[in-house]
């Protein structure tokens, strides 16, 4: 089954990406343990897939728990994520009767060859979260960071936070190289940083014209060169 709704890539040594139907994983593995980003809509066995890739102990990360990032966990053993997640975790289907450990900003997630600091970077959601591995100069951004479109609205989603946490992100543009993000094309250069900024600027100054979305949301599309907005209500 796995096969079917899993396809996957080396994106460099000892890091691989696994893409299901517009979603993205990371798996990144070191000498002694692997740490698997996210856990995608859950549509297959993602834990046979991840098998394929790597012998090592591995550990699941959630970038934040919207249900298209969280859906394998219980593949897995308690996933690591901000404790502003956990009530979006834990109330949903796909989180119910599950555990969740604290992740803080800070945190040093220690592979060996792949070392990812935590930010926190809310918004998209209260505990969305960004991973960086200075040395490798890499930044796994979530759905916070990316070309494609962002949900901005509904529960938990705060668009004063969001420009916030992107002028956090923006700041450290010339020490980020690449950008992988969960949705959208990859990867993403740094200076791709600035832009969104600015893109989001213009949509909480009333600078971006809303149009109807292809798919059913209530919401408008505000599309910029960055990124899309799903924003408001329609």
């Amino acid at each position: 089954m796995s096969e079917q709704v899993y396809t996957y890539s080396q994106f460099a040594p000892g890091l691989w990406v696994i893409e299901e139907k517009g979603v993205r994983c990371f798996l990144a593995e070191g000498p002694e343990r692997a740490m698997l980003v996210d856990t995608g809509f859950g549509g297959g066995d993602l834990k046979q897939t991840v098998s394929q890739l790597t012998d090592k102990p591995v550990f699941v990360v959630n970038t934040h728990a919207d249900m298209d990032h969280i859906g394998c966990n219980g593949q897995f053993g308690p996933a690591l994520m901000h404790p502003a997640e956990f009530d979006r975790y834990h109330s949903g289907a796909k989180g119910a009767g599950l555990e969740a450990l604290p992740l803080w900003e800070g945190h040093i997630l220690n592979l060996g060859n792949w070392n990812f600091e935590v930010l926190l970077i809310p918004g998209h959601t209260p505990g969305s979260v960004a991973l960086m591995d200075w040395k490798n100069r890499l930044l796994i951004g979530g759905d916070s960071v990316q070309a494609g479109n962002i949900f901005l609205f509904g529960p938990g989603r705060n668009l004063p936070a969001y420009l916030a946490s992107l002028e956090k992100l923006a700041a450290l543009e010339k020490q980020i190289d690449t950008v992988l993000p969960s949705h959208g094309p990859l990867p993403l250069k740094g200076d791709c940083l600035p832009a969104l900024l600015q893109a989001a600027r213009d949509l909480q100054a009333g600078r971006l014209e809303g149009r109807q979305p292809d798919r059913d949301l209530p919401a408008l599309l505000y599309q910029t060169p960055a990124a899309g907005f799903y924003y408001g209500r329609r």
